[in-house]
């Protein structure tokens, strides 16, 4: 085997390993953790009918932002692996289909 095919075939087995390394990434939730029970009247009250003396608003949580290497880095490796790929498959087959069948001259 020649050296541009080891350098080839090892560039796929890499961009391989990485796309299925990074594929459980994007099975994730972008929330993490449990959601909590909905509260009722039922819960906040509790049983007795009391009501609170001094009514507590609820708060918005706060949208939780993924970080820069999980928006960025990530597709951009994938990116580039798809790149090393199709350009391997295509000098793959530009140079061993050229060397296979030649022009016949007429």
């Amino acid at each position: 085997m020649k050296q541009r095919g080891r350098i080839a075939a090892v560039l796929v087995a890499t961009g391989t390993i990485f796309l299925l390394a990074a594929l459980p990434v994007f099975a994730q939730d972008e929330e993490e953790g449990a959601t909590p029970a909905p509260i009722n009247e039922e819960t906040e009250e509790g049983a007795s009918g009391l009501e609170p003396a001094i009514p507590i608003p609820q708060e918005a949580e706060a949208e939780v932002i993924a970080d820069w290497t999980y928006r960025y880095l990530v597709p951009t490796g994938l990116v580039i692996a798809l790149v090393v790929i199709l350009a391997t498959s295509i000098q793959y087959f530009t140079n061993v289909v050229r060397k296979r069948y030649r022009i016949v001259e007429e």
